[in-house]
């Protein structure tokens, strides 16, 4: 048997075209310079401010009319009267002054407790009762290294109930006026 061609079906593809040889030189390859950075320059002083003296200014002043002079006031006409000696002033017997309200802290201000902790959102402080009571209308006195305030006691609350009075052993939650700081000594004034 004779060794017969395989017929290959392939298809032909047509030839693949060169690239044309590139030439040895080196192109020069054009950079994008980076801007130059700019130099900072020393903060200026302001200009006093000119009046422009290109321009002259040309106003009219009004004319004014002088004012009249005035006439002085005639003179009084009167009689020489004999020169009378005058007494001198007498001062008013001593009268009492009328009575001034007394200072906040004219009595004897008592501790009655301290400032155990401050809620800022909600201006409370709150109190720890050491010694004698405390009613709602009382003035107390708010001293620490940094406080120092009287106020009268407006609304005063044990465990979340508004109560009237508290007494020693209690804690209080009071409504302040002013910042209050841990440890501040609290005072009840006398009325």
């Amino acid at each position: 048997m004779a060794a017969r061609k395989r017929s290959k079906s392939r298809k032909r593809t047509p030839a693949r075209k060169k690239a044309p040889a590139r030439k040895a030189t080196r192109r020069k390859v054009a950079r994008k310079k980076a801007p130059a950075k700019k130099k900072k320059q020393p903060a200026r002083k302001p200009r006093p401010l000119r009046k422009s003296t290109s321009r002259k200014r040309t106003t009219r002043k009004a004319a004014r009319k002088p004012t009249p002079a005035r006439a002085a006031p005639p003179a009084l006409v009167t009689a020489k009267a004999p020169v009378v000696a005058k007494a001198p002033p007498q001062r008013p017997t001593a009268t009492p002054a009328p009575a001034r309200p007394a200072p906040i802290a004219a009595g004897i201000p008592v501790e009655v407790g301290k400032v155990t902790h401050f809620y800022g959102h909600v201006n409370a402080a709150i109190v720890t009762l050491d010694a004698g009571e405390l009613r709602v209308g009382d003035m107390v006195h708010f001293r620490g290294h940094t406080t120092d305030f009287y106020q009268r006691v407006d609304h005063m609350e044990v465990d979340h109930a508004p109560v009237q009075s508290a007494r020693a052993g209690q804690v209080i939650g009071l409504q302040v006026s002013q910042r209050v700081r841990e440890n501040d000594a609290v005072s009840k004034v006398a009325r």
